[in-house]
């Protein structure tokens, strides 16, 4: 009977440690993964904040209607000289025409 009772209290102690080592390391855990989300957190809304502004920028021009929507790259039609008479490359009227 004591050596039954002995055991029973032993099994009883190691199911103690077991669930305390159980808690300690999810407890642990959870400091770790709050401690990674706070950066990944910052950074997410970083990003969220340079698209928006991204959208904005891209939405404000076809709205107001005054800026073409190739404002950034010029136009080499309106770029014209008198000088392209003598060009010695044949592709440069070609070109002109093509944009």
């Amino acid at each position: 009977m004591r050596r039954r009772e002995q055991d029973r209290i032993t099994r009883m102690e190691s199911d103690y440690e077991k669930r305390k080592q159980v808690a300690e390391f999810n407890l642990r855990r959870e400091e770790r993964l709050r401690a990674a989300e706070e950066p990944t957190a910052k950074k997410r809304l970083k990003r969220q904040k340079k698209k928006q502004r991204k959208k904005e920028k891209r939405a404000k021009p076809s709205g107001g209607g005054e800026e073409e929507p190739n404002s950034g790259v010029p136009n080499r039609v309106e770029e014209s000289s008198d000088d392209d008479e003598g060009s010695d490359y044949e592709g440069d009227d070609k070109f002109k025409q093509c944009t």
